[in-house]
């Protein structure tokens, strides 16, 4: 079934396209959580499944931010709403998959105030939908996180 393009918002686009593939957005939180996970696969294999559902769920959240993109009458190139361009000078490229933990922790919680953020601006219902979804999924990769950093104990 053919999706229904939105009414063009450049508000509402900028909002999407700094989620999508700014600095701290989901592309980048998707390369970060892949490098991690190939890191793991040779390295820490007891972390590669919780990696790699990590990648995964970035990667439907970048879906979900395209397609929105997309019926706006944006476009899903890979950089901010300033023209920045996405790289992999965006990635964390930590070893120690203690650090590697917390810092992914703390990632997603900012990426769960950010996404909050954005459905409290937008007036758009299906907007909001779609944005709730990529919050379910962050809100689900952080306990998922969570339960595997103490599960582990990762912490002191």
């Amino acid at each position: 079934m053919k999706e229904t393009l939105l009414k063009v918002n450049s508000y509402y686009e900028g909002l999407i396209q700094n989620f999508y593939a700014g600095a701290k957005g989901c592309f980048s939180a998707f390369m970060h959580f892949f490098y991690q996970y190939n890191q793991s696969v040779v390295f820490a294999s007891q972390y590669s499944d919780s990696l790699k559902n990590l990648y995964e769920k970035e990667l439907e959240n970048c879906n979900i931010l395209c397609e929105l993109l997309l019926r706006m009458g944006g476009d899903n190139k890979f950089y901010s709403s300033s023209r920045k361009f996405l790289s992999g000078y965006n990635v964390d490229y930590v070893k120690n998959f203690d650090k590697i933990f917390l810092y992914d922790i703390e990632l997603l919680e900012i990426n769960v105030i950010e996404v909050k953020s954005m459905i409290a601006k937008i007036e758009n219902k299906i907007i909001r939908e779609k944005l709730k979804i990529v919050l379910d999924n962050k809100k689900e990769s952080l306990k998922n996180l969570k339960e595997n950093y103490f599960k582990n104990n990762l912490i002191d």
